[in-house]
């Protein structure tokens, strides 16, 4: 009798696989209980039963990027050289119009101060070109707001290309007594890019 009982325990099917899948619910849900009191703010995941994360979406801490003393010198006197650029562009831009539509007839001042005034901006323009490039590069590892930077000296770059033909071009109209459309027409272009660039940066910080 003994032996028959034997033989029947050992032939009695298995329990269905079901059954063996509530253990592991029990462990998975033990496994994330915790986080259900964690401050709010701490993102965490819930561990199975190997202790591997299961939350694939954390996010990786991002590396604090150092910046020199200089960088933040040379900043400070590119926003200062900004704010000059604006009464040197309105200076200029006023002058080169009266003696545009004037020639002879305009006033003996504005001859006067034209030249002066570009040459100002020039100088003005290319030492914020100076600083600017310099901080670009020693930023160029820090991902915060890095296209608005890109945009900004993009912008920057192609009005000092423009100021560049501007300068050159005026000594030969000094020189020949010629007018040319184009050194109104590039100087304004210029002048606009580079307040569309300056706004970019003074508004969207």
């Amino acid at each position: 009798m003994i032996t028959l009982l034997a033989q029947l325990a050992f032939a009695a099917p298995s329990p269905p696989a079901a059954f063996d899948t509530l253990p592991r619910i029990r462990r998975a849900i033990a496994a994330c209980a915790p986080l259900f009191g964690a401050p709010a703010g701490v993102r965490l995941g819930c561990t199975d039963t190997t202790g591997a994360p299961t939350d694939t979406l954390r996010h990786r801490r991002m590396k604090p990027v150092e910046y020199s003393d200089g960088y933040h010198s040379r900043l400070s006197l590119h926003r200062a050289l900004s704010y000059v650029m604006i009464p040197l562009f309105i200076g200029s831009g006023y002058t080169g119009f009266v003696l545009r539509n004037k020639g002879d007839q305009a006033p003996k001042w504005t001859r006067d101060i034209h030249a002066p005034l570009a040459g100002a901006t020039a100088i003005v323009f290319g030492m914020n070109s100076l600083t600017g490039a310099w901080n670009l590069w020693e930023g160029r590892k820090d991902p915060l707001h890095r296209t608005k930077r890109l945009i900004h000296s993009a912008l920057f770059l192609a009005a000092g290309a423009g100021f560049t033909y501007v300068t050159i071009v005026g000594d030969n109209i000094k020189a020949s007594g010629q007018s040319n459309h184009w050194h109104r027409d590039i100087a304004l272009a210029s002048m606009s890019v580079s307040l569309v660039s300056w706004s970019m940066m003074a508004l969207f910080k």
